[in-house]
């Protein structure tokens, strides 16, 4: 973990590094296609099936950017709302809550070996942000290391792959 901004994560206005309490970024390989690990975030409805942090979730009827959605965790309860979507390389979400806000973004950069650089960053402000600023990297991993080393995907029919 580092805490520079990648340079092509995009961040909306008045999010990102220098304008918050804290900012994380994490990154990974998976041996799996972007589209496979882009597919496997945007399924809001999954997310507390792999994700310890999340209980509850009401997707959206459609994910489109500016669509809403809730996510119960723990100790929050977020109004999401879609910042960001544009597959199978980029998906952001903004979280509103009593006592934090935050930006989420995923980068997923295919690989000439089939694998994916997966990069999260967040960007996140409030009283919840400024208590926990030591341990945001640790919460935020999470997302990241919750992602499974190879993700199951059904070949292509013309390519095999």
């Amino acid at each position: 973990m580092t805490a520079e901004q990648h340079p092509g994560v995009h961040w909306p206005p008045g999010w990102g590094p220098g304008q918050c309490d804290s900012f994380v970024t994490h990154e990974r390989r998976i041996a799996a296609p972007a589209a496979v690990i882009f597919g496997h975030l945007i399924a809001i409805e999954a997310w507390p099936k792999w994700q310890n942090s999340v209980d509850r979730t009401e997707p959206p009827g459609d994910l489109l950017v500016g669509a809403g959605f809730l996510v119960a965790t723990t100790s929050h309860v977020l109004d999401g709302i879609v910042g960001e979507l544009d597959p199978p390389s980029r998906f952001g979400w903004v979280a509103i809550g009593d006592d934090i806000s935050f930006y989420q973004t995923w980068l997923l950069l295919d690989q000439d070996d089939g694998h994916t650089r997966t990069i999260f960053q967040e960007a996140a402000r409030g009283p919840a942000a400024l208590l926990r600023a030591g341990n945001r990297a640790a919460l935020t991993h999470g997302w990241l290391a919750a992602l499974p080393l190879r993700v199951k995907h059904r070949a292509d029919p013309e390519t095999g792959q």
